[in-house]
């Protein structure tokens, strides 16, 4: 719940900060906030579709990935688009106890986000919701592979748009 709210918020944020006029942007490189300390580089592939890809530390583990997205200008909001894809990501963490010290799983990612430029500055600001099957793990249960639903990741991401104005 309280990822919820905070996922809410910020996309209250996002759609209502700034000045009238999108930006778009080619390129933008940032942080993602709700991973741990994540990176976060995106691209346009054309003047829909990118790629989201991103690696940083988390919960004394690493996490890395990449999302492939189809962006659509949502028209009652200027300034802000609305995109849907999907991807995979590896997390490795250390919980510190005995006999699971070490962690890692393999997931596949749905995405949904709100994705806001600013006119005014070279900042570009996202909120997304990230459901993932794990596909792989390091827990052992014998004679057991079931693939496990998170429903908890996302994340609010802050990016500095790479050379300026324009596609």
């Amino acid at each position: 719940m309280k990822t919820l709210k905070t996922l809410v918020t910020a996309l209250f944020v996002v759609a209502f900060l700034g000045s009238a006029g999108a930006q778009d942007y080619k390129s933008a490189i940032g942080a993602k906030l709700g991973y741990g300390l994540i990176a976060s580089y995106k691209t346009f592939l054309n003047k829909k579709a990118a790629v989201d890809i991103f690696g940083g530390i988390r919960w004394g583990g690493l996490a890395a990935g990449a999302y492939y997205e189809i962006h659509s200008p949502v028209k009652s909001v200027e300034n802000l688009k609305w995109y849907v894809g999907g991807g995979a990501s590896v997390t490795t963490w250390n919980y510190g106890y005995i006999g699971y010290s070490s962690y890692y799983e393999l997931g596949v990612s749905g995405v949904i986000g709100l994705d806001y430029t600013f006119e005014d500055y070279p900042v570009n600001a996202s909120v997304d919701w990230a459901p993932t099957i794990v596909v792989a793990d390091s827990y052992d249960y014998p004679g057991v592979n079931l693939a496990r639903f998170r429903a908890g990741y996302g994340a609010f991401t802050v990016r500095y748009i790479l050379g300026g104005k324009g596609k």
